[in-house]
C-alpha cells in the first residue's frame, strides 16, 4: 500500500526540509530526507502536485546553484549560527512568497463576491460550529 495523501502538516514539513537544504538538491536526495523526516515515502510526482512543494522546490533549486560551496575551517559556532539563519532567511522568503499568493486570491475572491451581489456583512459572517471544529 502507498503512503497516505499528503496531510498539511507533512506539507508544511517538506517546506521547511526544503527551507533549510544546503548543497546538492536533488529529486532522490530530498525525497530520501523526508521519507525519514514524514516516515512517508513520496513520489516527485506527488511532491509536484502540491503547489507549495512546487514553487518551494524551485526557489530552493535556484538557491543551490547560485551559493558557492563554503571552505575554509572557521567557528563551528559561527558556521552553524550562520547556517540557521540562511534557513529563517528562506523561510521567510518562502512565506512573504505564500502571502502575496494568498492576498492576490483574496482579492480575487472579493471581486468575485461582490460581483455576485455579496456584501461584506455577508462574507463576514461567522463559520457554523461545526466547521469550526473542524479546523482546529
Amino acid at each position: 500500500m502507498g503512503a497516505p495523501k499528503l496531510s498539511d502538516k507533512a506539507i508544511d514539513k517538506a517546506v521547511q526540509v526544503l527551507d533549510g537544504w544546503v548543497g546538492k538538491l536533488t529529486w532522490d536526495l530530498y525525497l530520501a530526507v523526508l521519507a525519514v523526516e514524514i516516515g512517508h515515502k513520496y513520489t516527485k510526482a506527488a511532491m509536484l502536485r502540491q503547489p507549495r512543494i512546487r514553487a518551494t522546490w524551485d526557489h530552493a533549486k535556484d538557491r543551490a546553484q547560485d551559493e558557492a560551496p563554503v571552505r575554509g575551517h572557521g567557528n563551528v559556532a559561527m558556521a552553524q549560527s550562520a547556517k540557521r539563519i540562511r534557513e529563517l532567511e528562506q523561510r521567510v522568503e518562502r512565506l512573504k512568497r505564500e502571502n502575496n499568493e494568498l492576498l492576490e486570491q483574496f482579492v480575487r475572491w472579493a471581486h468575485n463576491a461582490t460581483r455576485r451581489g455579496l456584501t461584506p456583512q455577508d462574507l463576514d459572517k461567522p463559520l457554523p460550529v461545526a466547521i469550526r471544529k473542524e479546523t482546529k
